[in-house]
């Protein structure tokens, strides 16, 4: 099967213009941004201690609306410290999980492989989970995740009725909900509810660092307090007491400050685009409806003869369109596109016109 990833190809370092997410960053530029920060003259952190590291978890926690938070240089490794502590308290080593999610597609299996866990799919291929999903959970699980929205779903998100009501299974079921949300900023946008009322829904909350916050790694676990001390030994267990890791936290800083606010602007712009692209390209060109920053984009062109086009462009013109090509069948591919500060290059009329032109 096709699989056309491009992100990180030589020539993508060529390019001045970019599609999707926020702009890709030289080690100048990530060096620049660093002296930007106000707490630059702070102590350097050491194994995930010091002042900028707790100014860090400090900052998300009251962003989410809870106790205490904790640090992590990488999602997998705050993710499957939170399966492992819930997983300690349980009878039960199994958790439910969609079948298109981040632990199943994308880390190799290392729920099972690596923690001994195993897993319940929950939730239909290429839909978000609601509740004809939840009245089929069973009520042995250790935990129950749930990711918002669910990327390799085409960016899905349950209704907020139906997350209530799978809040609702977890507590009557004394099974714990953990929420990966690498995108949970953009997932309340499209709730329009604010940031601690959907983590409140988590008895564990995952946001990525990274991704809407431009950080150059990392991600943040956040729960009730004793959650989160409980936590520690699993993040060490797991290898996650970095030396030192003051490049992601400053920057991670620098993203609180500058990209949050602009989530809402981020949204607007996507369903903006997407609904132009539509207009232009048929309603078949937007799959599935956009929810949040994210969404896919379908083109009658084969995988591979968009790759072709779009590094030639990439090599004649310096712009880089897509991170990941997916091919559909029948002489039609996918890709993504994430709404960031990478867009503010771009008109959308302009966009429509380079898309028009790859196609002929």
């Amino acid at each position: 099967m096709y699989k056309g990833i491009l992100l990180g190809h030589p020539l993508m370092s060529e390019c001045n213009k970019f599609l999707t997410r926020h702009k890709p960053l030289s080690h100048r530029q990530w060096i620049e941004r660093i002296e930007q920060s106000s707490v630059l003259d702070q102590q350097v952190d050491f194994f995930g201690t010091g002042p900028t590291v707790e100014l860090l978890e400090q900052k998300i926690a009251s962003i989410l609306g809870k106790e205490r938070a904790l640090f992590v240089h990488k999602g997998m490794v705050g993710q499957h410290s939170a399966l492992l502590h819930w997983s300690s308290l349980s009878n039960f080593k199994t958790i439910a999980i969609h079948p298109q999610s981040h632990m199943e597609v994308d880390e190799e299996l290392a729920y099972k492989e690596l923690l001994g866990l195993e897993a319940v799919m929950f939730g239909k291929p290429d839909n978000a989970i609601d509740d004809t999903d939840i009245k089929k959970l069973p009520k042995d699980l250790s935990a129950i995740c749930v990711e918002l929205p669910t990327r390799r779903a085409g960016f899905k998100l349950p209704t907020w009725q139906s997350l209530n009501n799978l809040k609702q299974f977890s507590i009557e079921n004394s099974i714990p909900l953990h929420i990966d949300g690498a995108r949970l900023f953009e997932a309340a946008c499209h709730y329009k509810k604010p940031y601690e009322e959907v983590a409140a829904l988590g008895d564990s909350v995952y946001i990525s660092l990274y991704k809407t916050l431009g950080a150059a790694a990392g991600g943040i676990i956040a729960g009730n307090s004793d959650f989160i001390e409980q936590l520690k030994p699993w993040r060490s267990r797991l290898g996650g007491d970095l030396f030192t890791a003051f490049p992601y936290v400053l920057t991670a800083l620098w993203g609180i400050e500058n990209y949050l606010p602009r989530i809402s602007e981020f949204h607007e712009r996507a369903l903006k685009l997407s609904n132009l692209i539509q207009q232009v390209f048929g309603p078949q060109a937007i799959p599935y409806p956009v929810q949040c920053n994210g969404f896919l984009v379908e083109l009658p062109i084969e995988a591979d003869k968009l790759e072709r086009r779009a590094l030639a462009l990439a090599k004649t013109d310096k712009i880089w369109l897509f991170d990941r090509i997916v091919n559909t069948g029948d002489k039609s591919c996918r890709f993504e596109i994430q709404v960031g500060d990478a867009l503010d290059d771009w008109q959308d009329q302009e966009l429509i016109e380079v898309l028009t032109n790859i196609l002929r």
